[in-house]
């Protein structure tokens, strides 16, 4: 009989999602502060705010979805682009809300193809992650 550690669940678990959504979410208000103190105490210039954007938007994505693909223990394909998509549907949705820009299309399917990558990168190393 196998030990419960090596048994893993089928199918897409939901709490994973959300653990994976959530760290997400804790990452990008962490990177966030570090790069508002890194413009607000060194000579940095404004400029790179949305290379820092681009950055956080990114890692903290992937980051999710490596989390969230390795606490599943598999579908790791399917876990990481459910992170990325509620990630990103958080971000269209805020940005519909209170973005200061005109609404740009190309802009946010650019970020939608984005977040398919990284939700299908992360995924993918999350679960190799979690076979070790």
């Amino acid at each position: 009989m196998p030990s419960q550690n090596s048994v893993k669940t089928e199918g897409l678990q939901i709490n994973c999602i959300v653990k994976g959504f959530i760290w997400s979410l804790i990452i990008t208000i962490f990177l966030s502060i570090l790069a508002s103190l890194l413009l607000q105490f060194t000579s940095l210039s404004e400029t790179l705010l949305s290379g820092f954007s681009a950055f956080i938007f990114v890692v903290s994505m992937f980051l999710g979805a490596v989390i969230g693909a390795r606490a599943a223990g598999g579908m790791g394909l399917i876990h990481g682009l459910a992170v990325t998509l509620l990630y990103w549907a958080l971000l269209f949705i805020i940005s519909l809300i209170w973005g200061l820009e005109p609404f740009s299309f190309l802009h946010m399917l650019k970020r939608f193809v984005l977040s398919l990558a990284t939700g299908i990168v992360g995924g993918i190393i999350g679960i190799g992650l979690s076979q070790k």
